[in-house]
């Protein structure tokens, strides 16, 4: 017995509703009947998850072919199996009703274990089928929503489905391309792309294929997809299909381009100006440094402050200096020293590193001037000569 089926009897001889009534609700079924075919649609209506209905052909109004017919047509009932269940045996009157869209047909006088028999049948049969259509509808919502390009190829590499986004990249419908092998609707690219990766999967047998293509799409755009395809499988382990997910990247991609470009810009910055340049994070740990800060301190990446190899007062000095920057404010310091090699000045910037309005770490920046630079410096620019042109 199949729980929670509700099930509709649809004769004009009350005897026989009563019986059915009551035989059906002795195996479980929730019953409900109607005299007529104006009747049946109103309880239809109030009842729309009804599994089965028993429908007699001759009645007064309203026939029972013509009550399949209506049933049959709507939306809202199509799915219901019907089983026939009249007088009539001629077999023009069963073809008529199987055209219809009948399930089953029986004459009376019906066996009655053959009618439970027969009614269980079509309960199970509808229970399954309305699992699968639950099931195709979360595939179809899932494939509908997911911000990709969808597409499944069966095993003569013919379209079964496409999602939205594979529409527009053609430029065709769905009705255009499901049933085709795509052919004479694809952009060239698109189609020699689709032809490479489906030669691999259904002739070499490769499991799955991953790559970034770039697209033209309808509209003439050119765009980056990264591409993952799969084969179908029978239980036997037969190809008899083929899966594929595009997902737009051309964003992503123009990013990484920018951000590499950056970060080489930064790089060379970094290494080629005359300082020592680093940098730490909230922890204190060091995060960059550039050539001339390794060549005086070693590699420190990944290191605090505190781990590295000098004396305490240097260390306190940067720690002081560290949690200045790190409270969100700038400094700048002047260290002169005598050697014996001579004199020398240390100038040392520190500021804060804010990224979207958040603190996230400092930058050290250290110049160092030799008695010999100053000199120099002195000696050519003995006299402010007023205003210099000014250099990119």
């Amino acid at each position: 017995m199949v729980p929670d089926a509700r099930l509709l009897i649809v004769d004009d001889d009350p005897a026989i509703r009563e019986f059915l009534k009551n035989r059906l609700e002795m195996e479980g079924y929730v019953v409900s009947d109607a005299e007529s075919a104006e009747k049946a649609l109103e309880l239809l209506t109030v009842h729309p998850d009804t599994d089965l209905i028993l429908l007699d052909v001759i009645m007064p109004g309203v026939s029972g072919f013509d009550l399949l017919r209506i049933v049959k047509k709507d939306p809202r009932y199509t799915h219901i199996p019907v089983i026939m269940v009249t007088a009539l045996g001629l077999v023009q009157d069963k073809e008529l009703a199987f055209r219809l869209g009948a399930g089953d047909y029986v004459t009376k006088p019906f066996d009655t274990r053959e009618m439970l028999a027969r009614v269980q049948t079509h309960i199970i049969l509808k229970k399954k089928s309305d699992t699968i259509t639950h099931t195709n509808q979360i595939l179809s919502t899932i494939l509908a929503t997911v911000p990709g390009i969808v597409y499944m190829k069966d095993a003569e590499r013919k379209f079964l489905h496409v999602n939205h986004l594979f529409e527009q990249i053609c430029g065709n419908t769905a009705d255009q391309i499901i049933g085709t092998t795509g052919d004479g609707l694809l952009d060239t690219k698109l189609k020699e792309s689709l032809n490479r990766s489906e030669d691999l999967i259904f002739t070499h047998g490769i499991p799955f294929l991953e790559n970034v293509e770039e697209i033209s799409t309808a509209a003439g755009e050119s765009r980056s997809y990264f591409f993952r395809r799969q084969p179908v499988r029978t239980p036997e382990g037969n190809i008899n299909g083929l899966v594929g997910v595009g997902i737009d990247l051309t964003e992503q991609i123009l990013l990484r381009n920018i951000l590499s470009d950056r970060e080489a810009f930064l790089s060379t910055l970094m290494n080629s100006f005359p300082a020592r340049i680093w940098a730490i994070d909230q922890e204190y740990r060091f995060t960059q440094q550039n050539v001339y800060h390794i060549e005086r301190w070693g590699n420190l990446i990944g290191k605090t402050v505190f781990e590295v190899e000098t004396n305490t007062s240097i260390r306190d000095e940067w720690k002081k200096r560290c949690d200045l920057a790190l409270s969100g404010n700038k400094s700048c310091t002047v260290y002169p020293c005598r050697t014996e090699k001579g004199c020398r000045v240390l100038i040392s910037w520190i500021v804060p590193i804010v990224e979207n309005e958040v603190l996230s770490g400092m930058l050290g920046i250290t110049f160092e001037i030799s008695d010999d630079t100053i000199r120099s410096i002195s000696g050519s620019h003995a006299a402010c000569r007023g205003d210099e042109p000014a250099y990119i």
